[in-house]
């Protein structure tokens, strides 16, 4: 039970503000000796921060929807550019999947990621946008720019890159507008967290038939390894989500105070700290 709040509060926190829910994970079970959770606890944790992000944006989603229905030109525009901008990362995120998922074994990578993010958050103070430009209200989203932005997203499936981080500063390099670029970049989560979520859930339930788990240990054993840790629903694991979704209320709209206040580079000097720290500790 400890476990799984400290876990779901690592995932709650991390995965909205900028410093990689999946490297603190990683970094979070390396360093206090934990088991792997299992692949239906990942899906738990997913589900609650998808949640918090439906909570806290729920009139900004609503008025999509509702625009879509009466087809208004603004927020079809809006929906196509998160549309637009989920293409290159499921592909990144697909077409790399192997090479990623490898990365989650090695916690000394995951600290050089994030000295990546902390760098990248740094500098974004001196981007068209920045909190160095206080001036700029910045432009419009386009269709380029929704894409390099799904590339960014997509670059960020590494563990230890902050998705939030590294879109933000991304859209603050590009020009655009400070808090729609927190807006965009969470709302454009959406697709990402859910299809995460989606592709867990597909190999859970495959998980759950004793026939494809036992053909599988014959023609792809790695896959029956995987199935090893596909436990079913604990009361531990809905503890796990529901601190995810909690934390992940308080994460989200922490970090749009932030970026709106152009204090959005503060959260580097931690992951250096995180970074340097975990080249030291971890072997």
């Amino acid at each position: 039970m400890i476990e799984s709040i400290i876990l779901g509060l690592l995932q709650g926190l991390a995965e909205f503000l900028p410093i990689s829910s999946s490297g603190h994970l990683v970094l979070g079970k390396e360093l206090l000796g934990m088991e792997e959770a299992g692949m239906f606890f990942d899906i738990m944790l997913h589900a609650g921060t998808l949640l918090s992000i439906f909570v806290v944006f729920r009139k900004k989603i609503v008025d999509m929807i509702v625009g879509c229905i009466r087809r208004d030109k603004t927020q079809l525009k809006e929906v196509g550019y998160i549309v637009l901008a989920s293409i290159p990362t499921a592909i990144i995120g697909i077409g790399f999947k192997k090479p990623l998922e490898s990365l989650f074994e090695n916690p000394r990578a995951v600290c050089c990621a994030l000295l990546v993010t902390a760098t990248l958050l740094f500098v974004s103070q001196w981007g068209k946008t920045g909190s160095k430009h206080p001036e700029c209200e910045g432009v419009q989203m386009n269709w380029w720019r929704a894409l390099v932005t799904g590339v960014v997203q997509g670059i960020a499936c590494i563990p230890g890159i902050s998705r939030s981080g590294s879109t933000i500063s991304g859209m603050i390099f590009l020009g655009v507008n400070r808090k729609y670029a927190g807006e965009f970049s969470f709302l454009m989560s959406i697709p990402a967290v859910g299809g995460a979520a989606l592709l867990d859930v597909i190999k859970w339930v495959k998980c759950q038939d004793p026939e494809t788990v036992a053909r599988y240990a014959i023609e792809k054993p790695e896959k029956a390894l995987a199935c090893a840790d596909a436990s079913g629903f604990t009361p531990e694991l809905l503890v796990g989500m529901v601190v995810a979704f909690i934390f992940g209320v308080i994460a989200l709209k922490w970090l749009m105070a932030f970026v709106q206040k152009g204090k959005f580079h503060y959260f580097s000097y931690y992951l250096w700290a995180a970074g340097i720290l975990g080249l030291i500790f971890i072997k």
